[in-house]
């Protein structure tokens, strides 16, 4: 029978699993954070599902019989995907869940951002104010620039939500057919400094990966214009942090809100995110929903009994492995 082991706890998530992969697979629960983890638990499974967890080159060797690493997330830069496909480990991730609720976020968080709703309801819960004109730098949305880096599944929603709204709409993707997107979404399609010179309003969407990984640093940053909001739903790593303190100090950048940081298991005692109330966030919430944590595990699931049935086109492989 074939082993699967989830690295992680999800609500729900066994069911789901039990019900698609029936009797023929067998799904284990084992949450493991580090490398050690990764080994002990995993060392007789044919395929993991995982989330954050670390399947560097120490851990992909450790496991003989691993054939698929399944990641249960959009993203998938936490296991080394180019080691796999050199062992011969296909790689998985899902892309379809929780694309409706991160679009969500970030509008929402740039209509309260933009409105500075935060900023008032501070005073007035802890400032004790009711003052209209504590925040005067605001500016109608309709006449701002939202740029976008990436124009896949999630910033495609974004554009079509930010219609109604009179914004221009800009996007770096070097993938993406630049008619299509502007005859579809409204948006053009330009260089990645045009978008960091003409956001006001700047929003990350890319996937992780030694191209894109701190993208957002002291060279960019030097690219935007001067009090930038700066939206991150998408992973910690693409941005430099320190770079972001350093912006935020100078007021180089208005505002940063973030779902993500660098550490999936912050210290919120010493990160300096958290001595600067220009920095807004979030713990990684911007994916759920009740129905996106089902389709999650759903997901997931499928792509690994996909992927056993050599359904290769539909298991969502990244690195091209079959078996």
């Amino acid at each position: 029978m074939i082993k699967v082991v989830r690295t992680y706890d999800f609500p729900g998530a066994f069911e789901i699993e039990k019900e698609v992969f029936g009797d023929q697979i067998e799904i284990i629960e084992a949450p493991s954070v580090t490398e050690d983890d990764l080994i002990r638990n995993c060392r007789d499974a044919d395929a993991v599902i995982c989330e954050y967890e670390p399947f560097t080159k120490r851990v992909i060797d450790a496991l003989p019989n691993l054939k698929l690493i399944a990641f249960g997330t959009i993203g998938f830069n936490y296991a080394d995907v180019e080691y796999a496909q050199s062992k011969g480990i296909a790689v998985s991730h899902i892309s379809r869940y929780c694309i409706t609720e991160v679009a969500d976020y970030t509008v929402g968080m740039i209509l309260m951002l933009n409105r500075s709703i935060h900023s008032f309801h501070n005073q007035i819960k802890e400032d004790k104010k009711w003052n209209f004109d504590a925040v005067m730098n605001m500016r109608r949305l309709g006449t701002q620039t939202v740029g976008l880096l990436g124009f896949g599944n999630i910033p495609r929603l974004i554009a079509e939500r930010l219609k109604p709204f009179g914004v221009k709409i800009i996007a770096y993707d070097p993938y993406v057919d630049k008619i299509e997107a502007k005859q579809k979404y409204a948006t053009d399609i330009v260089s990645l400094d045009e978008v960091l010179a003409g956001s006001d309003i700047l929003s990350i969407h890319l996937p992780v990966n030694e191209d894109t990984e701190r993208i957002i640093n002291d060279e960019s940053i030097s690219k935007m214009k001067d009090e930038v909001t700066v939206i991150n739903s998408a992973r910690g790593q693409m941005v430099d942090e320190t770079a972001i303190v350093n912006a935020i100090e100078s007021g180089k950048i208005g505002y940063y809100a973030a779902d993500v940081l660098a550490d999936e298991h912050p210290d919120l005692n010493t990160h300096p995110f958290m001595e600067h109330e220009n920095i807004i966030l979030t713990p990684h919430i911007a994916f759920y929903s009740e129905e996106s944590v089902r389709e999650a595990s759903l997901e997931s699931a499928t792509n690994v009994k996909n992927f056993f049935e050599g359904n290769y086109k539909n298991a969502q492989i990244v690195n091209g492995v079959n078996l």
